[in-house]
């Protein structure tokens, strides 16, 4: 018993530390424009904007993805994703990311980062 306590600590500290660096990696990936993908997303930039199309680009590394996506106006946000749950939004002059709310149905992530929201499909962030 003392044993499998502490070693089950160390395994989700481990695990933990892997996601992050999953995570990092995804997004130092899409930080140097090095992508898996691209698509078309609905998108508001604005409370009370009726979505809108903007361009989105993956990078996916071991179970973690990290979504570009941008605007019509050229303003862009990653968002973060780990083992299929969205984590963060991108700190931007619009918030820091972490006001958040979000869920997956149909194939369809929908989320909200600050005054932001995305409908991004579950294909395009998990790949094939």
């Amino acid at each position: 018993m003392r044993i499998a306590l502490p070693l089950a600590a160390i395994t989700v500290a481990l695990s933990a530390g892997a996601i992050a660096a999953d995570t990092m990696a995804a997004t130092k990936r899409a930080r140097s424009g090095d992508f898996d993908a691209t698509d078309e997303v609905r998108c508001a930039q604005e409370v009370g904007q009726a979505l809108g199309t903007c361009g989105a680009s993956v990078a996916r590394v071991d179970g973690s993805a990290a979504v570009t996506v941008t605007f019509p106006n050229g303003f862009a946000r990653m968002l973060t994703f780990s083992e299929g749950a969205f984590l963060r939004g991108s700190a931007t002059m619009s918030g820091v990311g972490t006001d958040i709310d979000w869920s997956l149905s149909d194939g369809v992530y929908t989320i909200r980062v600050d005054d932001q929201r995305f409908d991004i499909p579950d294909a395009l962030v998990i790949g094939d």
